[in-house]
């Protein structure tokens, strides 16, 4: 979906950055909305038990995402779709591009399979304050809309899809990466008990 939010679609490039910062103010309110959730949680279970245990929780949860990363096959909550298809046909590119950064910044409302958000999500309630906690949260819808700088050039669709192709070597590399930045992440929360 993120490719597709390019200036061939958008129409013009002055589109296309409308475009792109509608997806990153969605992919930031959606991680903003997720952090909320988060940090309700963690309060509400800080109540029944101590935060030692809840960290322990959290680290088991997203070392089960990494396991998922290296290929055991193991449930996640992830949907297995993005945004439907006849979206894109019905609403204007810039409505269809906010709605998918906002869903992405939620986390489980679209497709992602990979560990590093869910890693994210969890770790970001035990952050010091909440000026890091907004500032990691802006940074993330950032980093997620990095990849539409690589469409600037493009004018169709086809060339886009032509220019990223996975192969079995890249999908290895990209799942043992997100895997390690999971860890890092996992590592670093134990660590702050």
């Amino acid at each position: 979906m993120a490719l597709t939010i390019n200036p061939a679609v958008s129409g013009t490039r002055r589109r296309w950055v409308l475009n792109s910062f509608g997806f990153t103010v969605g992919a930031f309110v959606g991680a903003m909305v997720s952090l909320l959730l988060m940090l309700v949680g963690v309060v509400t279970l800080s109540v029944l038990i101590s935060r030692g245990v809840i960290v322990v929780i959290a680290v088991c949860i997203i070392s089960w995402a990494i396991l998922h990363d290296l290929g055991v096959p193991l449930p996640l909550p992830y949907r297995r779709q993005q945004v439907p298809e006849w979206l894109r046909n019905v609403l204007p590119p810039g409505v269809v591009a906010t709605a998918f950064g906002f869903q992405l910044g939620i986390g489980f409302l679209t497709l992602f399979t990979y560990s590093t958000q869910l890693a994210f999500l969890i770790a970001l309630p035990f952050l010091s304050s909440l000026g890091a906690m907004i500032a990691v949260v802006a940074m993330f819808a950032l980093g997620k809309a990095i990849v539409l700088f690589a469409t600037i050039d493009s004018f169709s669709t086809e060339e886009l899809t032509s220019r990223f192709r996975w192969g079995r070597t890249r999908m290895l590399v990209l799942r043992i990466t997100t895997a390690g930045a999971s860890t890092l992440i996992a590592v670093a929360l134990f660590a702050s008990q």
